[in-house]
C-alpha cells in the first residue's frame, strides 16, 4: 500500500482523542516520506514538502499499473556496473575489435563510470565529446583532441551501454541517440598507379618484402591478414588464397576483422612466387616470411616499409593504401561490385559502393564509346543476316 508519512510529527492518544506532537526528528532533514511497495519489499524516498511527495507516488503507482516503473534498486545503478554487462555481448566480437572498444572505456569511465545511468542527459554527452583529449601533445605541450576516428567509438561505446541498461530494465529509454556520435569524416584515398607500384617494389630491400607488396596489392587484403598467412591457405589448383585469421601488430593471431573467412584470387607472376615460398613446409607454417625466417608483424614491417615509401618518392603513404590500390586495379580491369565485394571481404555491395562507387564512375566515361561500338556491330550483324538470306534465297530460284 501506497502512503505518505509526516517524519516530524505523530499521534499520540490524547484521552479520548489523539493529538499531533513532534517527533524526535523534528526540523531536520526532509519531513515528508513516499512509502510504497516494490517486489514484495516497503521502499521509500524523502521529499521536502508534501505535494512533491504525493507527486512521486502517484506517478509511481501509475508506473506500476501500466507497466513503465523502475525499481528504485535499479535509478541507482551506474554506468559502471553496466560495462561488464554490455562487454560480455562483445565476446565473439575480433581480438582488435575489443582492444578498441576497451580504449573507447578508457576514456568513459573517468567521466561517467561513477555515474547513474538515470542522470546521463544527452545535452552533457553531446558537451563532453569534444573535451575528450588523445595522449599526445603537441609543441606547444598541449593535449591534442581525441582523433575522430576514436571519438566515434568513444559513442558507439557509450550508445551501446545506455541500449544495455534499457534491456536490463535499468532505465526506460535511453536520452543518448545515434545521430549526436561524433562523426569521421570519409578519408582521401590514395590509388598508386601502375608506375608508382613498380618504384615502390623496387625500393623495397629483398624479395621477401617485394612478396608482402604484391600480395597486398593483388589480393586487397589486410597487412595483418597477409600476415596471418599459412602455408595451407594458398590453393595453386584453384589460384586462391584463405584469409582465415589477422595478426596484430605484436604477432598474436586472431580471427579476421569481421569473423568470416574469405578466398582472394592469386594468379599469374603471383601465384609462382607463392608457390615457391610455400614449397617444402608445413601446412601450419606461415606462408610469408622475413629474410631472417621470422614470422611478419605490423611493428617489424613498419621501418622497412616507411623507408622504401621515402626512397620511391611516394610521401605519407600507409600500406593499407595498397588495399585501396587492389581494390582500384580491379574495379579498372573491369570487375563487378560483387567480386570486389567478395575480395574485399565487406559485408555487403552497398559497402563496396559507398567506399568505391566513384572509381566506377570513372567507368562512364567509357560508357558512350562501348555503347556505340556494340550498337554498329549489332548493325553490321544485321545487315549481313539479310544479306546472307538474300543470297540463300537467290541461289534456291535459280536451281
Amino acid at each position: 500500500m501506497a502512503q505518505i508519512v509526516d517524519q516530524w510529527t505523530k499521534r499520540v492518544p490524547d484521552g479520548n482523542k489523539t493529538k499531533k506532537v513532534r517527533t524526535a526528528r523534528w526540523g531536520k532533514g526532509k519531513r515528508w516520506l513516499a512509502r510504497w511497495d516494490e517486489n514484495g519489499r516497503r521502499v521509500s524516498r524523502a521529499f521536502e514538502n508534501r505535494d512533491a511527495a504525493e507527486a512521486f507516488l502517484s506517478r509511481t503507482v501509475t508506473e506500476q499499473v501500466d507497466g513503465t516503473y523502475v525499481a528504485k534498486a535499479k535509478k541507482e545503478i551506474t554506468v559502471g556496473r553496466v560495462w561488464p554487462i554490455w562487454w560480455a555481448t562483445k565476446a565473439g566480437k575480433s581480438k582488435s575489435t575489443r582492444e578498441g572498444y576497451l580504449a573507447a572505456w578508457q576514456h568513459i569511465k573517468p567521466k561517467w563510470s561513477e555515474v547513474p545511468c538515470q542522470e546521463i542527459s544527452r545535452a552533457a554527452v553531446a558537451a563532453w565529446y569534444p573535451t575528450l583529449t588523445g595522449r599526445y601533445l603537441d609543441e606547444d605541450e598541449r593535449p591534442l583532441s581525441l582523433g575522430e576516428s576514436s571519438l566515434q567509438k568513444v559513442g558507439i561505446v557509450l550508445n551501446g551501454i545506455m541500449a544495455t541498461a534499457v534491456e536490463e530494465r535499468i532505465i526506460l529509454s535511453s536520452p543518448l541517440r545515434m545521430k549526436d556520435v561524433p562523426k569521421q569524416r570519409p578519408t582521401q584515398r590514395r590509388y598508386l598507379t601502375v608506375a608508382e607500384l613498380d618504384r615502390l617494389r623496387e625500393a623495397m630491400p629483398n624479395a621477401a618484402t617485394q612478396l608482402v607488396v604484391d600480395v597486398l596489392s593483388c589480393t586487397a587484403v589486410r597487412p595483418g591478414e597477409a600476415f596471418g598467412f599459412q602455408v595451407g591457405d594458398l590453393d595453386p589448383m584453384r589460384g586462391r588464397l584463405r584469409v582465415a585469421r589477422d595478426v596484430d601488430a605484436r604477432g598474436g593471431a586472431d580471427d579476421t576483422k569481421t569473423r568470416r573467412h574469405r578466398d582472394v584470387p592469386a594468379g599469374g607472376d603471383l601465384l609462382h612466387d607463392l608457390e615457391t615460398a610455400a614449397e617444402g613446409r608445413e601446412r601450419e607454417d606461415w606462408l610469408l616470411l622475413m629474410p631472417d625466417g621470422r614470422p611478419w608483424t605490423r611493428n617489424r614491417w613498419r621501418p622497412i616499409w616507411t623507408k622504401a615509401v621515402e626512397e620511391a618518392g611516394l610521401g605519407d603513404l600507409d600500406t593499407y593504401e595498397l588495399r585501396h590500390t587492389a581494390a582500384s586495379h580491379a574495379i579498372h580491369s573491369g570487375a563487378n561490385v560483387k567480386t570486389v565485394q567478395r575480395m574485399l571481404g565487406h559485408a555487403s555491395a552497398a559497402m563496396t559502393l559507398d567506399i568505391y562507387g566513384h572509381l566506377w564512375d570513372d567507368e562512364l566515361d567509357l560508357l558512350p564509346a562501348q555503347m556505340d561500338a556494340h550498337k554498329k556491330a549489332e548493325r553490321a550483324r544485321f545487315t549481313e543476316r539479310r544479306q546472307r538470306a538474300a543470297r540463300q534465297l537467290g541461289g534456291s530460284r535459280v536451281g
